[in-house]
């Protein structure tokens, strides 16, 4: 699971063009990992927004045929198996998660990592409750997170319903707490304010927001502030983050 919240903070990438040779050892390595595992596993490419590996387990483990399968897998086909009471509390969680992670210096960021409980329907009325532990894999020549490595397996506690992530630095032994604060439930943007956050999405400053809509900077800048007032948020990231999570974006 690698919800389409992920690369949001982590638009901006400096690739050193050594990738390739990167990914290409990463994988032969998890390939022969997984071999040996009972767990589910991925590696999610941050950049291109899909799944670059994924093992036969894990495939089985969401009732996907593994032969079927493609060389890049996008986030949806295992998105959609969530259980919906589930989906904003994992949204929120994996949030926090990646915050606190790009907040760290870049020669650590690799310490991390989220274990999250929570449930995947096998059909359209059995859930099965799963355990996922997220690892950041690779970082690029930025200090962004570019690889990310999932291991999933069936969780202990099928008594449980509730959404339960931890974040831990596995080389000190950590427990992180990552705060949890809900969204706004009702918010409404203008079709302007709409218009100038999808720029924003794109890498747009609001001086060529400006002449895109021939309006002038300022306006364009008040707009912005606007628009982080009405979702209580403070910056551009997070608001597009929000404005995606409560479905004002797509």
């Amino acid at each position: 699971m690698a919800p389409d919240y992920l690369p949001l903070l982590n638009r901006y990438y400096d690739f050193d063009g050594l990738e390739p040779d990167r990914l290409d050892k990463q994988l032969a390595l998890i390939r022969a990992m997984a071999q040996l595992s009972s767990s589910g596993v991925t590696v999610y490419d941050l950049q291109k927004q899909t799944h670059v590996y994924v093992s036969n387990n894990f495939y089985q483990l969401y009732g996907y045929d593994f032969a079927t399968a493609g060389p890049c897998i996008p986030n949806e086909l295992f998105d959609r198996k969530i259980h919906p009471d589930d989906r904003q509390a994992l949204a929120r969680n994996g949030y926090e998660a990646m915050k606190f992670i790009m907040a760290q210096p870049a020669p650590t960021r690799k310490h991390f990592k989220l274990v999250t409980e929570y449930r995947i329907m096998l059909d359209g009325q059995t859930a099965i409750r799963v355990t996922e532990q997220h690892q950041v894999l690779e970082l690029d020549a930025a200090g962004n997170i570019w690889l990310s490595l999932g291991v999933i397996d069936i969780s202990p506690n099928q008594s449980l319903t509730d959404v339960r992530s931890q974040a831990i630095n596995f080389h000190t032994g950590e427990l992180i707490h990552l705060p949890y604060n809900e969204l706004p439930t009702v918010v409404r943007l203008t079709t302007r304010e709409k218009e100038i956050l999808g720029m924003i999405g794109t890498g747009k400053l609001s001086k060529e927001i400006s002449a895109l809509l021939d309006i002038s900077v300022h306006t364009v800048n008040t707009h912005r502030q606007r628009i982080l007032e009405k979702l209580q948020v403070d910056n551009s990231i997070e608001a597009l983050q929000s404005a995606k999570l409560i479905g004002l974006m797509t």
